[in-house]
């Protein structure tokens, strides 16, 4: 945040401070913002480009901020990295913000069929990846969130 670089005049900043902390404060407890289905397409959009770069710090920069973001990012880019994906993408979600994207579409000249499921998450208003399992480490009895197969 930036500081305007003029003065208000004297004894009106309390008023005019209570009216934007109380309109912040009725919105406290109201609708959640819904994701916007274009946003995502972005994201994944921007993600696919990345991976076909095959450079490592385009898919660290959508962990957004993961400590271990750079040992994910080489992880995706090893496994799906410079390999000319032609995809599109499905979602599903059992909650808002998370959602699971089934990525399917052809790679590299020899159009080999793709097939890559991944999680994304909204949070703040944007959307980030997920880490991959086995990259990060889990804490000592950290619960499994992977589905049973």
């Amino acid at each position: 945040m930036g500081r305007i670089g003029r003065t208000k005049p004297p004894g009106i900043g309390v008023p005019l401070a209570a009216a934007p902390c109380a309109a912040l404060l009725s919105g406290c407890g109201g609708a959640e913002e819904k994701a916007d289905p274009a946003d995502q397409d972005r994201f994944l959009g921007r993600y696919v480009t990345l991976l076909n770069a095959a450079e490592e710090p385009g898919p660290a920069g959508l962990l957004r901020g993961h400590p271990n973001g750079g040992d994910d990012a080489r992880a995706r880019i090893a496994a799906y990295g410079g390999q000319d994906r032609d995809v599109t993408w499905q979602r599903t979600s059992e909650f808002p913000d998370v959602r699971s994207v089934r990525l399917t579409g052809t790679s590299g000249d020899r159009k080999r069929p793709v097939a890559v499921v991944e999680t994304v998450n909204r949070e703040d208003g944007h959307w980030s990846l997920t880490p991959r399992d086995g990259v990060a480490p889990k804490p000592p009895g950290a619960a499994d969130a992977t589905r049973p197969r």
